[in-house]
């Protein structure tokens, strides 16, 4: 063993002989099994074109580069017994210690487990996922740091306005998606939700920015179609979010500052030598700070800041805990113009939007066996928002509206992971999320309470080498009104080679009843719809697969049926369709309901993705889908999300300049999206007939966004120069359409124009 050592250092040290005058940086981490435990002597290559820098890990299972040349690095790790596993991309940069931690899997057939490596989505997970980063956050243009922003980049998620990062997974609204925070759901936890809405009115689902920060993130991702049994309470997508540890082996810091805000990050050990770590950021708008100024910036005057931290204290070799939490508060004024320059209604109003947004818990993991981990999360999460709007006054009398939204989250997430043998993996868990909810529209409110139980069981197992199923077991119950919905899971994954996979799901979701968009009961015994349960949906994917070492390609071929739909069952509109919660996003619907409806998603998705090499990336995806509901006459017709096609392309290239002790890199990258109209109800006018929902449709959207970047590496530290334009071609895309009284015709607005950031961003 001494001997197999001291050549991978010998190797390790040739190969880095050439880059000793190069702009280095720091690589390290920790290679564990499924079931937790640290892996020995797994050999780690750290892979740049041409280039390989090869080590090992130590009897803890940890590995540490020094001195490795900056760069995007692949990470391919491998062990007797085991399959070899790939990290995509592993950001190694002057001023920051890049951490991994890599799970490997027990290989069926030992001799043959290093000829076999996959970057696909692990077993017992997700068939369909998208990468959140903070390298891609800074790569990818026109994100703003911001995780929602980045995922609309990634199949079968659309947009629903450029103000906001609200988003729609494979038709279904952004109410059917769901937020995890190491495991635990939480509140939607964003800035200003009432950003991009039609109607103005605070929302559940999204915002102008999430209050995390990019920076903050470790391994994130956004799920879409193929779930573990332990992925529930979404009918869409959801945004599986973790925190990134803090360095143990200095302190380091990071300032960045641009139109969004301005950032102040710190991490490092408590004390020197010791593996307790922190990391904090702040942040503030810079909107805000101008504003504060004195200086104008329009009609609005928008503020925001928010708050995270992780702190990671080991409890021995075995055991870990950690605390995380982040919080922030927004706003967001209009004050009415004088009457001379009234055009619109909203001229002569006051409207002011207040928000307060938080989550918090801890996490701890022990290994209670050779091969089994158990890992609990609880979490407390709320969000607080209010909007008053105030009108001019006629005659002496004023109208006055106040609007509020109040959600909160007590949940938890236990679960043991058991790795039996090579070919069989085995969890057990159970989630929790008791849920308070109070809204007040128009001045009538009501608040509701209720308890979600998600008891559930997980077995993965090889039939051989080249196929294996995952298997799922889950009892959804809700103690409002007392459902109970069971949901299995099934996947069957087939590795017909190396490079080609087949990947088949299929399986039942829930999601809480969507309380924030009726009234359980109103003016009793008018409105009662206490009797109203969960949406079901039953998913079914096919997904095929081919991986290069540096391109992947894959198709998916997707269909989702939704029952137990809310209805308004008493509608008087044209042929009979009346209100679906499906089609529903902000806003309240007064009206008595019935869950008799249905809905149906289906379509297929095509990608292609090259991950960064020889300087340049390219991601290339398309998306064709229809969404349709039913309304009390069961007749199917298209919805609100109902978009056809969307498409993407992203890609970027870099031109860097090493020299004595520094690397000045030069890069540039764009992304062109474009997405078919959402789909409206026709504004009713007086010499209108009753309008049918949903039977008009909005122009296809189209946007193209650029970032030009600047990134200077020395020693120690690395400062970057952005320059980003939100909708480089200033392309006019329709947001909604409505009826304004003062102008006595249907007007519509336009989603933002051109928008130019200018941001630098430095770590040291």
């Amino acid at each position: 063993m001494l001997i197999h050592r001291s050549f991978i250092a010998l190797i390790l040290t040739t190969i880095a002989i050439p880059a000793i005058a190069q702009t280095t940086g720091v690589l390290a981490g920790q290679v564990i099994s499924m079931g937790g435990a640290p892996l020995a002597d797994a050999t780690v290559q750290a892979l740049l074109p041409d280039t390989a820098y090869l080590t090992s890990t130590a009897a803890d299972g940890r590995f540490r580069y020094e001195g490795l040349p900056t760069g995007l690095y692949r990470l391919r790790v491998s062990h007797i017994g085991y399959r070899t596993a790939e990290l995509a991309e592993s950001w190694v940069r002057a001023g920051k210690t890049e951490l991994v931690t890599v799970e490997l899997e027990l290989a069926v057939n030992e001799l043959a487990a290093v000829e076999i490596r996959s970057i696909a989505p692990g077993r017992l997970d997700a068939v369909s996922s998208a990468p959140i980063t903070v390298e891609r956050s800074l790569r990818y243009p026109a994100t703003f740091f911001d995780p929602a922003r980045l995922a609309m980049s990634y199949a079968g998620v659309a947009g629903t306005n450029d103000e906001a990062n609200h988003f729609s997974v494979r038709g279904n609204s952004p109410a059917a998606n769901s937020w995890l925070l190491e495991g635990a759901e939480i509140v939607t936890p964003n800035h200003l939700t009432n950003a991009g809405t039609p109607n103005d009115l605070p929302t559940l689902t999204g915002g102008g920015t999430t209050i995390l920060s990019a920076q903050m993130l470790g391994s994130s991702r956004l799920l879409t179609g193929g779930m573990a049994a332990r992925y529930g309470n979404a009918l869409g997508g959801i945004m599986d979010l973790s925190l990134r540890k803090g360095i143990t082996d200095r302190r380091a810091y990071t300032v960045q500052a641009g139109l969004i805000g301005i950032d102040l990050s710190a991490e490092g050990p408590f004390k020197v030598g010791g593996r307790a770590s922190y990391l904090i950021n702040y942040r503030y708008s810079t909107l805000g700070l101008l504003g504060a100024m004195g200086v104008p910036l329009g009609d609005e005057v928008i503020t925001f800041q928010d708050l995270a931290f992780t702190v990671d204290l080991p409890l021995g070799e075995r055991s870990g805990l950690r605390l995380f939490g982040m919080g922030g508060n927004s706003s967001n004024r209009f004050d009415r113009k004088d009457s001379t320059e009234w055009e619109y209604d909203k001229d002569s109003r006051d409207i002011d939007y207040t928000a307060q947004v938080g989550a918090a818990g801890l996490s701890f993991h022990t290994r209670i066996a050779e091969r089994a981990i158990w890992r609990t999360t609880v979490a407390l999460s709320a969000n607080e928002q209010g909007r008053t709007r105030e009108d001019s006054p006629i005659r002496g009398l004023s109208y006055r509206d106040s609007t509020g939204l109040y959600e909160r989250k007590l949940s938890a997430h236990s679960a043991i992971h058991w790795s039996i043998g090579a070919r069989n993996n085995l969890r057990f868990g159970l989630s929790a999320v008791d849920r308070d909810l109070s809204k007040v529209l128009y001045n009538v409110g009501e608040r509701t309470s209720t308890l979600l139980l998600r008891p559930y069981f997980e077995w993965s197992h090889d039939l051989t080498e080249a196929l294996a199923f995952d298997l799922g077991v889950v009892y959804a119950s809700y103690d409002l009104d007392e459902h109970g919905v069971p949901e299995p899971r099934f996947t069957m994954r087939w590795r017909v080679d190396q490079r080609h996979h087949v990947m088949i799901s299929g399986g039942q979701r829930s999601q809480m009843p969507q309380l924030q968009s009726y009234y359980r009961q109103l003016f009793p015994p008018f409105i009662d719809n206490r009797g109203i349960g969960p949406i079901l949906a039953q998913d079914a994917s096919v997904r095929i697969e081919r991986q290069g070492d540096r391109v992947t390609i894959s198709a998916t071929a997707f269909m989702q049926r939704l029952t137990k739909v809310p209805v308004d069952v008493n509608s008087i509109i044209s042929q009979g369709t009346g209100t679906s919660m499906l089609n529903t996003w902000e806003g309240l619907v007064g009206a008595q309901l019935a869950d008799e409806g249905k809905g149906e998603n289906q379509g297929v998705e095509l990608a292609l993705e090259r991950r960064f090499h020889r300087d340049w990336f390219l991601q290339v995806n398309g998306t064709w889908l229809q969404m349709q509901y039913t309304g009390k006459d069961g007749r199917l017709q298209p919805g609100r999300w109902d978009v056809g096609t969307i498409a993407n392309t992203v890609a970027g290239r870099e031109w860097a300049k090493q020299s004595e002790g520094r690397k000045r890199t030069w890069g540039v990258s764009g992304r062109i999206n474009t997405t078919g109209g959402q789909r409206y109800t026709p504004v009713l006018e007086e010499a209108m007939p009753l309008p049918t929902p949903y039977s008009k449709r909005y122009n296809s959207t189209y946007r193209m966004d650029l970032r030009i970047y600047l990134k200077r590496e020395r020693h120690g530290r690395t400062g970057m120069w952005a320059l980003d334009l939100l909708n480089a071609t200033n392309a006019q895309n329709e947001a909604y359409r409505y009826y304004d009284q003062r102008k006595g015709e249907v007007v519509t607005r336009y989603q933002l124009g051109l928008i130019p950031n200018l941001s630098y961003r430095v770590e040291f």
